[in-house]
């Protein structure tokens, strides 16, 4: 059984007023929508990637053929800025950055 259906007729269920009912479809544009024009450092892509700074350089950011598809020096459509000097910082496009480790999960960990 997948549903259950219970009668509510005269029921009023009223929320507090910092609470708010959107539908999942609204609630997902908004939080995609959060992540807009902001901007990573690289030890925050290491904590939501959770995997150690060695394993990202080696595995994703020194890569040739990573590089070629996220570095936004050699391409437009990329979203990483690569440190020209050293002493200079990785910048990540937090929305891009998000969408590719979800959709390269398993070429990225070789699952």
């Amino acid at each position: 059984m997948n549903t259950i259906t219970v009668n509510l007729d005269n029921i009023t269920i009223q929320l507090p007023e910092s609470y708010l009912i959107i539908s999942l479809e609204e609630y997902q544009n908004l939080k995609d929508q959060s992540d807009q024009g902001k901007y990573m450092t690289l030890n925050q892509v290491l904590d939501l990637l959770s995997v150690s700074r060695p394993w990202l350089l080696e595995n994703v950011l020194y890569k040739p053929e990573i590089r070629k598809e996220i570095d936004i020096s050699i391409n437009q459509d990329g979203f990483v800025k690569y440190p020209e000097n050293q002493g200079e910082r990785y910048l990540f496009l937090a929305s891009k950055t998000k969408a590719y480790f979800e959709e390269h999960f398993a070429h990225i960990f070789k699952v």
